[in-house]
């Protein structure tokens, strides 16, 4: 992906939201990919987690791939120290929600500096 080049086409800022949302894709793909290891999932967060990772493993576009992650993110609820306790796969996916918490971050971040609504803002996709 060229940012500079969607920047010229889009306008300013849209290269780093594109990018950001290829960074929420591919982390993604890694909580769905550590979550395959995690044999109990209720250290790590809410009742609704394996729901949200089953979502989000079966979303198929760019929106869902995001509301699904906002899912996820707000059904895991562990931190490092206590996921450690839980074995070493429930830490590596710990690692993976922090990398998507990151990447969730670096979107509303390239949505602001845009002036656009983010997903749970109002106006945004996902705004009630």
């Amino acid at each position: 992906m060229n940012r500079d080049r969607i920047d010229q086409v889009l306008g300013a800022g849209y290269g780093r939201l594109a990018e950001a949302r290829m960074g929420v894709e591919e982390a993604c793909a890694a909580v769905v990919q550590m979550a395959k290891d995690v044999d109990d999932f209720r250290p790590l967060g809410t009742d609704e987690l394996p729901a949200a990772i089953a979502a989000l493993e079966s979303s198929e576009y760019v929106d869902e791939d995001d509301a699904g992650a906002r899912w996820v993110s707000r059904a895991f609820t562990a931190t490092p120290a206590s996921a450690r306790t839980a074995g070493w796969a429930a830490l590596a996916f710990t690692g993976s929600m922090m990398i998507l918490r990151a990447a969730l971050a670096e979107v509303d971040a390239a949505l602001a500096a845009i002036h656009l609504p983010g997903p749970t803002a109002p106006g945004g996709t996902f705004s009630a």
